[in-house]
């Protein structure tokens, strides 16, 4: 379900990226598959497609101060065609066939002791109905600042200002592994309440939210619901987990899970 390459807690100065040429091999026939399932997507009603320019996870580099990303320039249309709809293309051709655009999801926790994620419409092209954190992915536009992708996207989806921001930490590079796509796990602090995060909720990708109180029964019993939950939403919870409860409890769920050493 997910993978965790490397887990940390870093700040915003402990996370670098640096440009990268682009290593996706360029094939013909992929290249037709491509463009078939983005032609296809597009004559489906209610499927939301914008071809944005998006940022390819090349590779990285972790330890316990440092998260380095190296980063080639990608679009969603290859993404929608490669990650998305074929996967397996990974199979045949290897992973750097896909897209692999880095992704970045926020847990977000409230000045009123809540854990909020999202109730994902079923007009989104991925996970639709599915609870999936609020979440987007890096572009060109961020300038390779991966704590400025998120907060973009918290202030997209949530109205969210600089100001209402607490705390910002990256806790992970994970893996979707049903996606293949790689992303980055943020867990937030902010000084607005669930309610008002609520009453602010911009309904273009979630069309309600989904609370959670900050309590070890609520929590684990939401991580038992795999088929409600995103694999991003569940590790989420996991790595927000281990923060909160310990990696003596963060260690009980590992099976679930394949994680990389933890340092």
């Amino acid at each position: 379900m997910l993978t965790i390459e490397a887990a940390g807690n870093w700040t915003a100065s402990q996370v670098r990226t640096i440009a990268h040429p682009d290593t996706r091999p360029f094939i013909p026939s992929v290249e037709q598959i491509i463009d078939h399932a983005w032609h296809a997507a597009q004559q489906q009603p209610g499927i939301l497609l914008f071809d944005g320019p998006m940022c390819r996870l090349e590779s990285y580099s972790a330890g316990p101060q440092s998260l380095e990303l190296a980063l080639s320039p990608t679009s969603y249309r290859i993404f929608f065609g490669t990650n998305m709809r074929h996967p397996e293309l990974a199979d045949q051709y290897g992973p750097p066939i896909l897209a692999n655009p880095l992704g970045v999801s926020c847990l977000l926790e409230t000045s009123d002791e809540w854990i909020l994620l999202g109730r994902r419409n079923a007009s989104v092209a991925y996970y639709p109905d599915r609870v999936h954190p609020f979440a987007g992915a890096l572009e060109p536009a961020d300038d390779g600042d991966v704590f400025a992708a998120a907060r973009r996207e918290l202030h997209e989806e949530l109205a969210l200002k600089e100001s209402h921001l607490k705390q910002i930490h990256c806790l992970a590079l994970v893996h979707d592994n049903l996606l293949r796509q790689p992303e980055l796990i943020f867990a937030v602090r902010t000084n607005r309440t669930l309610r008002q995060l609520e009453r602010l909720m911009d309904h273009t990708e979630h069309r309600a939210g989904f609370p959670l109180a900050v309590s070890l029964p609520v929590i684990e019993s939401a991580m038992d619901q795999p088929r409600l939950l995103t694999p991003i939403a569940i590790g989420s919870l996991w790595l927000w987990g281990r923060q909160r409860f310990g990696q003596s409890w963060f260690d009980r769920h590992a099976p679930a899970i394949t994680a990389a050493p933890i340092p």
